[in-house]
C-alpha cells in the first residue's frame, strides 16, 4: 500500500512513523521552512525531520493546486493520501487524485468540536470524554464522512499534553485500520449528522487570560487545557504571570476570598478566591522566571493581606 502523507507538528509525526512501519509512505507535504530567531535561521517542522532521516521525499508547495505540483504528485502513485494537521486546506484537485481517496485524522468525536484546539476545548469544557476519528476529506471543515471512531475517557485533572498522549496511540491505529478497510472494502463510511456539530475556535491571547469571576473548576478546567501552551496567564502587581497547574482543595478550607484575591493558609499553601469557591495554586511562572511551586513564589514575594491576581 502506497501512502502519501500530509502534516506538519509532532503529533503528525508520531503518525507518520507508526505509518513507516506498516505502509509504504511515498512521498509527505509539509509547509515551507520558516525563519526564526534574530540570525533569521531556517526552523523545519517535526514530520520534514522525521521524513528526511528516513529517506521519505518531502515536498513544499506555496500553492497546492499549481499544475506543476499535481503532476509531481500523481507520479508517485500513491493509493491513499493522509492529512494529519497539516494547516493548509486540501484543495479537491489533491484529495480526488488516489484510488482510495484522502483521509483525516481528528482529535475528537465529529462531529463536534470542528476546526481547531479539540483536545484543548474538550479540557477547558469539562468533557468527561472525547475521542478520535478517522474521516474523509471533502472541501469544508471537518465536515466528511466518518471512517472510524473510538472514546477515549477524560479524567478530572490530565492536561491536554497527557490527553494527547492518550489520543495518539488510539489515533494511529485507526488510521491504519481505515487504511486498510478502505482498500479491501470493509468499512463503509457514515455521513455525519449536520445538527451534532459544534465548532472550536482558536485560541488566543485573551482565551488564556484566567477571568477569576469563574467557578473555580471552570478556572481548574482552563489552566489545564492550557498546559503545556500556550498556558492560562493572570497578572499579579502589574507582571503577568503563568499558571500551570491548580486544583480544587479537597479539604475543609473556611476562608472566605473575593474574586482573584490570593491568601497564603497553612504557610506553605497558595488559595486564590474564584467567583464561586476557592482554588489552589500548585505551579506558576512569573514574567521572565523559571516556573515554581507555591512555596517557592510564596517565599519569594512575602504576600500582603489583600492583593489579587487580575
Amino acid at each position: 500500500m502506497r501512502v502519501g502523507f500530509f502534516g506538519t507538528p509532532d503529533l503528525a509525526a508520531y503518525i507518520l512513523q507508526e505509518l513507516v512501519s506498516k505502509f509504504e509512505v511515498v512521498f509527505l507535504v509539509a509547509p515551507e521552512d520558516k525563519e526564526y530567531g534574530r540570525n533569521r535561521r531556517l526552523r523545519i517542522c517535526p514530520t520534514k525531520e522525521f521524513a528526511q532521516c528516513n529517506d521519505i521525499p518531502v515536498l513544499q508547495p506555496v500553492k497546492l493546486n499549481e499544475e506543476s505540483f499535481l503532476d509531481e504528485l500523481r507520479s508517485f502513485n500513491a493509493d491513499i493520501f493522509v492529512v494529519v494537521a497539516y494547516g493548509k486546506i486540501i484543495p479537491r484537485s489533491v484529495f480526488d487524485m488516489p484510488r482510495l481517496g484522502t483521509i483525516n485524522f481528528h482529535p475528537s468525536l465529529l462531529p463536534k468540536y470542528r476546526g481547531a484546539a479539540p483536545v484543548q476545548w474538550s479540557i477547558i469544557n469539562g468533557d468527561p470524554f472525547t475521542g478520535v476519528t478517522v474521516q474523509r476529506i471533502n472541501e469544508r471543515l471537518d465536515a466528511g464522512d466518518i471512517i472510524l471512531q473510538k472514546r477515549v475517557d477524560v479524567d478530572e485533572n490530565i492536561t491536554s499534553a497527557e490527553l494527547f498522549s492518550r489520543v495518539l496511540p488510539v489515533g494511529a491505529d485507526l488510521v491504519s485500520m481505515a487504511i486498510e478497510g478502505l482498500d479491501d472494502k470493509t468499512i463503509e463510511p457514515e455521513v455525519q449528522n449536520e445538527e451534532d456539530a459544534t465548532y472550536c475556535g482558536k485560541i488566543d491571547r485573551e482565551t488564556a487570560h484566567i477571568d477569576w469571576n469563574l467557578k473555580n473548576y471552570e478556572i481548574h478546567n482552563l489552566v489545564r487545557g492550557l498546559n503545556p501552551k500556550p498556558v492560562a496567564w493572570t497578572t499579579f502587581r502589574d507582571t503577568n504571570m503563568k499558571i500551570w497547574a491548580t486544583k480544587i482543595p479537597d479539604d475543609a478550607v473556611e476562608v472566605e476570598l473575593g474574586a482573584g484575591e490570593i491568601l497564603k493558609y497553612q504557610k506553605k499553601r497558595l488559595l486564590a478566591g474564584t467567583g464561586s469557591g476557592l482554588i489552589e495554586i500548585l505551579k506558576l511562572q512569573p514574567e521572565n522566571k523559571k516556573d515554581m511551586d507555591s512555596l517557592a513564589f510564596l517565599n519569594g514575594s512575602r504576600l500582603e493581606p489583600g492583593e489579587f491576581f487580575i
